[in-house]
């Protein structure tokens, strides 16, 4: 859901910056592709040479210009011949991204082969071939060729899986040994005189498809295909294999005793996290009552307490960019600063703005430096170092290389002197810390839950999650804290609500700073200063409109709400090839398209 903030600033945006963004979403949702179809030919040669032709099948919802096709660099020595073609046309390999042509390159960990087209709601089929050496694992009678073929947390599903693997010559087939990880119900593998095929369908994207293979080097010219695994022999693979397909089978099994259990633990976890919650919120989170003040809305203020510290209490004890933009406003209301409207010169075409705001400091400083407070003596010096430094308008005044530090520090000496208040009830944060801590472990229960057992336990991940959330309302205020956020929550609401007819103009200015430090939104601060028009010079004695300008404090509304927006944005950031191996499988595939 969008803040005010977001909705203030989405609506500052330029038309056609709105348009593009309206468009780019609009294409984002219409295009969509799917590649329900994989069928891989894998020639195997004599002397070694893996040699892969794969036809990848692409259904496009929607216009398309690329593809691509990356696996690891890892399991093989060196791929070789790369190719892209379709039906009879053949890609040229270039950099110029023209439709037709296609371009391989490297990362740290995977070979990328990039193709361009033109397609539109349409079904493409692409073929890539690559031959590779170094991937055969070759003991003294038999080689290994161990490979993935689909990756595992692929961008798309695959319908119908179909996987050839081609030997040199013929030889019986109870001498060529397959093996795979796919469960029986995804695929079927069959072994012939000329080698190995593999039929899959429905396998999610999520799913690794590899395929394990043995066959005799006698199969192979052995003078072009020395020895580089001496260890390998049947025996051993057999061993291996034997060992996974039993630890597969207690995986299994594991897997249905989670899965007979999660529905009952879940819905455990679910009442343990409620009753939890319950029970905390009794114990530390219970509000104070105080039937002496009353919770109807005024514009009234409740008293003189500055806008960053009442502003900390009704953002939930956090400190934002609007509590700095009002403590700005609140000194030059008292004589430390003063604002100027000018006409804003080199004006982007972007930009709705024809005026920007400068700040000064006055000619006179105030009498009350002993009344102000660390972080008011903190934010004096800021704003006097940006306007001797030459920055002194306000959407630059939050952008120095040291804001963020001296931010950081200006925030903790809010917290401080928040802090000293005595408005949170220290009791109910050690209740919120434990609370939060048991949530969390039920949390992870219900995660293990989902690992290990069914998707049922989602519905213990979201209501513990909601729970962890929830910590939030344990916070308590107070006896006095409750007061002082009941009597100001009221002149809140007032302020939201006020018109022309409820405002009290002598106490425009003030009312102006606190609806800036509540973050009220430019809708709401505009009703406020509406009816000022004729009055700016002696209601805001510190804002010195432009000489001739039809500018209201209206419209000052807007540049400072605009300003709020922007400085918070500045606050954001604050605080500030291998070859072949007996035991392990190269590969690893996954293809996408834009």
């Amino acid at each position: 859901m969008l803040t005010e903030d977001s909705k203030r600033m989405l609506k500052k945006l330029p038309p056609l910056i709105l348009l593009l963004f309206m468009m780019s979403v609009t294409v984002s949702i219409a295009n969509d592709y799917s590649i329900p179809e994989i069928t891989i030919e894998v020639e195997i040669l004599d002397d070694g040479t893996v040699r892969f032709t794969e036809h990848l099948t692409y259904v496009f919802d929607g216009s398309f210009s690329w593809a691509d096709h990356r696996f690891p660099r890892k399991g093989f020595g060196e791929a070789t011949n790369i190719s892209v073609s379709e039906g009879n046309e053949s890609y040229i390999n270039n950099n110029s991204e023209s439709p037709g042509t296609f371009s391989v390159s490297e990362t740290d960990r995977n070979l990328i082969i990039k193709w361009h087209y033109s397609a539109t709601d349409t079904t493409r089929t692409f073929t890539i071939s690559y031959d590779l050496t170094g991937a055969l694992s070759v003991g003294e009678e038999w080689v290994q060729f161990y490979w993935n073929y689909l990756a595992s947390g692929r961008s798309r599903s695959t319908d119908n899986l179909t996987i050839q693997i081609t030997l040199p010559e013929e030889t019986s087939p109870e001498t060529i040994y397959a093996w795979t990880r796919l469960p029986a119900e995804n695929h079927s593998i069959a072994v012939n005189e000329r080698g190995i095929t593999l039929t899959g369908s429905d396998i999610s994207r999520g799913q690794l498809v590899s395929i394990r293979s043995l066959f005799p080097r006698s199969l192979f010219d052995e003078a072009l295909l020395p020895v580089n695994e001496p260890l390998l022999t049947l025996e051993m693979i057999m061993e291996e294999e034997e060992e996974i397909a039993a630890e597969m089978q207690r995986k299994a099994e594991r897997d249905a005793f989670y899965a007979s259990i999660t529905q009952p633990v879940t819905l455990l976890l679910v009442a343990i996290s409620i009753a939890v919650f319950i029970f905390f919120y009794q114990k530390y989170g219970k509000r104070h009552t105080t039937k002496t003040i009353s919770d109807q809305q005024t514009i009234l203020l409740p008293d003189r307490t500055k806008p960053a510290i009442i502003g900390r209490l009704l953002s939930h004890s956090t400190t934002t960019g609007n509590h700095l933009t009002a403590t700005i406003f609140d000194l030059a209301r008292r004589g430390w600063f003063s604002i100027h409207e000018e006409k804003k010169e080199n004006r982007s075409s972007f930009s709705s703005e024809s005026t920007q705001f400068r700040i000064s400091v006055s000619d006179r400083e105030p009498e009350e430096i002993g009344k102000l407070a660390a972080w008011e003596k903190q934010t004096i010096h800021y704003v006097k170092e940006q306007i001797s430094g030459g920055t002194n308008t306000f959407d630059k005044l939050f952008t120095s290389k040291n804001f963020t530090k001296w931010y950081s520090q200006w925030m903790k000496e809010i917290k401080k002197e928040y802090d000293a208040l005595n408005w949170i009830d220290s009791r109910s944060m050690t209740g919120l810390a434990i609370h939060l801590i048991i949530q969390l472990l039920l949390f992870l229960a219900a995660v293990a839950m989902l690992i290990f057992g069914s998707e049922f336990a989602v519905i213990g991940i979201v209501s513990t999650g909601i729970m962890c959330g929830a910590s939030a309302a344990i916070l308590r205020r107070t006896e006095e804290g409750e007061t002082m956020f009941r009597r100001w929550n009221a002149y809140l609401k007032g302020l939201q609500n006020a018109d022309k007819r409820t405002i009290n103009m002598e106490m425009l200015g003030h009312h102006f700073i606190y609806a800036t430090a509540f973050g009220i939104s430019q809708k709401k601060i505009t009703v406020i200063l509406e009816k000022s028009s004729d009055d700016t010079a002696i209601l805001f004695p510190w804002i010195v409109l432009m000489a001739g300008s039809n500018t209201t404090p209206a419209t000052v509304a807007s540049s400072i709400s605009t300003l709020s927006a922007s400085g918070t944005s500045s606050f954001s950031g604050s605080v500030g090839g291998s070859g072949a191996s007996i035991g392990s499988a190269g590969g690893g595939a996954s293809s996408g398209a834009g």
